[in-house]
């Protein structure tokens, strides 16, 4: 690799700076290069110098559902800032650039009377990385209400592909779990929404972000869930004693902690970094959690978050 040459296409960046700045739960090591993507352009490009120079590369949004190594990554960190939404309000359709913030998606379309996600407002993702894990809530999926997307594929293709290219399935995708060594990226999303009273898709939000309230730790350094749901399914009714918080619960996960590391006393599948952990801690108490569930109920939960970065 032409390391000089790299830079100086590649613009404006950091070099080995720490990823947790760009987490929800503040944890993770050094990058070798950090770059902000504020348009589309410039991320199609980056992406594209990054493949002609044989770097890795790993495309961030709002990082809320990734533990980071401390060791960091020996790559490039593309920080997805693209954040234009367009919406038409007689067709139900929300065209949205990977980076916009879920959340402004659902809050945007709400104003124009458009209805879909709302079960979804207050996940602190980015709409690529909700597509991705096809992020859900109360029996809303994302790729429930995914029309097509436009992707940049490993060849440097930027297509356009449908709901089905996507293969969703509970908290899952065909990206989820790509591990090339230069993944497809997801540029827009486009969305097809139901027409419906203002003021009634404003209550449904309300209502929701109360219940999360409630129940998640919000304004701690979290990364959300951390575990799938056994059972397959958000339901909170039949299948309660299937959910992945009620195992944990009854296992007594909430009285775990590791370092600076804890498991959260509001929700037992949440946990929370106090200030001087390390991503190292976090693992440990997350194989911890598992442990416990499996010594009294002989299952093995599987991760809902991604682990990223050089675990070696």
């Amino acid at each position: 690799m032409n390391e000089s040459k790299f830079k100086q296409n590649l613009g404006q960046f950091e070099e080995f700076e720490d990823l947790k700045k760009y987490t929800t739960i503040g944890l993770g090591g050094p990058a070798r290069f950090v770059v902000v993507a504020k348009d589309l352009r410039q991320l199609v490009n980056i992406i594209t110098q990054a493949r002609n120079f044989g770097i890795n590369y790993k495309v961030l949004g709002n990082g809320s559902n990734l533990l980071i190594s401390d060791k960091g990554f020996d790559g490039l960190v593309i920080i997805n800032r693209t954040n234009s939404i367009q919406i038409d309000k007689t067709k139900g359709i929300v065209i949205a650039e990977g980076g916009a913030a879920l959340s402004k998606l659902i809050l945007d379309s709400a104003a124009l009377g458009l209805s879909g996600l709302e079960a979804l407002f207050g996940i602190p993702g980015s709409v690529a990385g909700a597509v991705c894990v096809n992020a859900g809530a109360h029996q809303i999926s994302t790729g429930a209400f995914l029309r097509s997307s436009t992707v940049m594929l490993s060849s440097e293709k930027v297509v356009s592909v449908q709901r089905d290219w996507f293969n969703f399935n509970y908290r899952e995708s065909r990206l989820k779990y790509k591990k090339e060594e230069f993944p497809p990226v997801i540029l827009t999303a486009i969305f097809q929404f139901q027409q419906k009273r203002k003021e009634d898709i404003l209550s449904e939000i309300s209502k929701f972000k109360k219940i999360r309230e409630k129940n998640q730790p919000l304004g701690e350094k979290t990364c959300g869930s951390i575990f799938k749901n056994p059972s397959g399914t958000d339901k909170n009714d039949e299948s309660k004693e299937r959910t992945a918080g009620y195992l944990l619960d009854s296992a007594g996960a909430k009285k775990l902690k590791n370092g600076g590391m804890r498991v959260s006393k509001k929700h037992a599948n949440w946990i929370i970094n106090e200030g001087n952990a390390s991503s190292y801690q976090a693992r440990q108490l997350i194989e911890k959690m598992r442990q416990i569930v499996f010594d009294k109920y002989s299952l093995s939960l599987e991760e809902e978050i991604e682990y990223f970065g050089d675990w070696t």
